[in-house]
C-alpha cells in the first residue's frame, strides 16, 4: 500500500510533472483519482476536461453537457476544446451563453436534419450568446442526407462572432442573411484561414466574413453546383487580403461560369497556390489560343508557384476491351486507360510551360486530373522538365505554407 510520504512527494511535484504522470492513466483511472480528495480534483480536472466531446443519443449529448456544466461550473474554466457531434438548436445556444475563459477550439459536425425551433425562441436564445474571448478555431458543419443547406438567420451570426478567430470552417449552410449585418459586425481582424464548403451565400454575406481581416493566408471556397454570384466579384471580396493571401482553393465543379468574364488576381503578389477551373479564371476566351498571352497577363497572380487546374478532365480515346471504356476513374486490374486533353486545355498547359519565363517565372507545378493516363502528356512532360516545371496529377491536398515559401 502506498505510503503517506509517497502521496506527499507526488503533491510536492510541479503541476506539469503531475499531469505528465497522470497521462499514463486511462480516463477511468483519472476520474477515480480525481475523487480521492479535493487536492486531486484541482490537479485532474484541467487534464480530464481539457477537451470535451459529446455523443448524440446518450446522456452525454450537448444537452447533457450543458446540464453538467451547470452542476459543475468550476469545469468551465479548464475547457480548451469542444467537439460536438450534433447541432442542437437549443442546447448549443445555451452552451454558447456560457463564457469559457480558456476555450480555443470548437468543432461542430452534425449529420442529418437538425431540430427546428420557433423564431422568437431562437432570437431569445441568441441574445444570451457570449463571445468566447480566446476562441481561435471554429468548424461548423451540418451535413444533411440530401446535401441541402440549412438556412441561418441574421441573428444567428452571433454564433460566429468571436473576434480572436484565426480559422473558420463552414459547411452545408446558407448564411445569406449575414449580408444584412454591418460590414464590421464580425470583426475577425486576425482571421488567417477561411474555408467555405458547399454553402450558399450572397456577395454581401461573404464580404462580411472576409473583409475585416488583412491577414488572410489560406482560403477555400468549394461548390458542386453553380456559384451564387458572378465569379468576377471574388477578387474584390478578397481585396483586403491582397498582400497576405497565399493559398486560394476554388474547387468549383460546375462547368459553366455565371458571367464568363474571368477573374483578375494580378494584384495578389503573394498568392503562390491557386486551384481553379480555367474557364472561371480566364473565361471561355481561353479556347482561342491567340488570346492566351493577354488573358494570362491580366488574370493570373504574378508570383504563382503551384497551379491546380480544376475541372480539366481528359477524355477517353480508346476502348480497352469488349467490356467498353472504363472512365472516369482508375481502371481495374488488367485494364488500360488512355486519355487525351481537350485541345483548348492542351494549348493552355503547353503555353504556360513554354512561356513560363515570360508570363509566370516562379511557376513550379502544374497539376491536372489523370495525367498518369494521358497519351498526349509525353511531349508536355519533356517540355515541363526543360522549363523547370513539374507536371503531375491533381490531388485534394493543400500545401503547408512553410513548404510553399521554400519553392
Amino acid at each position: 500500500m502506498p505510503s503517506i510520504d509517497s502521496h506527499a512527494y507526488f503533491f510536492s511535484l510541479p503541476l506539469e510533472i503531475q499531469w505528465w504522470i497522470l497521462r499514463y492513466l486511462g480516463i477511468r483511472d483519472q476520474a477515480s483519482f480525481l475523487q480521492t480528495c479535493r487536492r486531486t480534483q484541482n490537479i485532474v480536472e484541467p487534464l480530464l476536461y481539457n477537451k470535451i466531446s459529446t455523443k448524440v443519443g446518450t446522456q452525454n449529448d450537448t444537452t447533457g453537457l450543458v446540464e453538467f456544466l451547470q452542476r459543475r461550473p468550476q469545469i468551465v474554466a479548464v475547457v480548451r476544446s469542444l467537439v460536438l457531434d450534433e447541432f442542437h438548436p437549443v442546447a448549443y445556444r445555451k452552451l454558447m451563453a456560457i463564457e469559457f475563459p480558456r476555450l480555443e477550439s470548437i468543432v461542430l459536425q452534425h449529420d442529418g436534419m437538425p431540430l427546428q425551433i420557433g423564431d422568437e425562441y431562437r432570437r431569445s436564445l441568441n441574445r444570451l450568446v457570449k463571445e468566447q474571448p480566446r476562441l481561435t478555431s471554429m468548424t461548423f458543419s451540418i451535413e444533411r442526407d440530401n446535401w441541402a443547406v440549412v438556412k441561418l438567420e441574421a441573428d444567428d451570426a452571433v454564433l460566429f462572432r468571436h473576434r480572436k478567430l484565426r480559422r473558420l470552417r463552414m459547411s452545408y449552410i446558407d448564411f445569406s442573411a449575414f449580408g444584412q449585418l454591418d460590414l464590421d459586425y464580425f470583426g475577425h481582424v486576425a482571421l488567417k484561414g477561411l474555408f467555405i464548403e458547399l454553402c450558399w451565400y450572397t456577395h454581401e454575406a461573404l464580404e462580411r466574413l472576409a473583409s475585416p481581416t488583412m491577414k488572410l493566408q489560406n482560403v477555400l471556397i468549394g461548390h458542386n453546383d453553380q456559384v451564387p454570384f458572378s465569379e468576377r466579384l471574388y477578387p474584390r471580396i478578397l481585396a483586403s487580403a491582397q498582400e497576405s493571401l497565399r493559398i486560394l482553393d476554388l474547387t468549383w465543379r460546375w462547368k459553366i461560369p455565371l458571367e464568363d468574364q474571368g477573374m483578375d488576381f494580378t494584384k495578389f503578389p503573394n498568392l503562390h497556390f491557386l486551384r481553379v477551373p480555367p474557364i472561371y479564371l480566364l473565361g471561355s476566351n481561353y479556347m482561342d489560343s491567340s488570346a492566351l498571352p493577354d488573358l494570362i497577363r491580366t488574370r493570373f497572380p504574378p508570383n504563382l508557384k503551384m497551379l491546380l487546374l480544376e475541372n480539366i478532365v481528359p477524355r477517353s480515346i480508346r476502348v480497352m476491351n469488349e467490356r467498353g471504356i472504363v472512365f472516369p476513374g482508375y481502371p481495374p486490374p488488367g485494364y488500360t486507360l488512355e486519355l487525351t486533353l481537350m485541345p483548348r486545355d492542351y494549348q493552355l498547359i503547353r503555353y504556360l510551360i513554354t512561356e513560363k519565363q515570360h508570363v509566370l517565372p516562379r511557376l513550379k507545378y502544374v497539376l491536372v486530373y489523370y495525367t498518369e493516363f494521358m497519351q498526349d502528356a509525353t511531349d508536355l512532360y519533356m517540355l515541363a522538365k526543360e522549363n523547370g516545371i513539374a507536371l503531375g496529377p491533381l490531388t485534394a491536398t493543400n500545401p503547408f505554407l512553410d513548404w510553399l515559401d521554400e519553392l
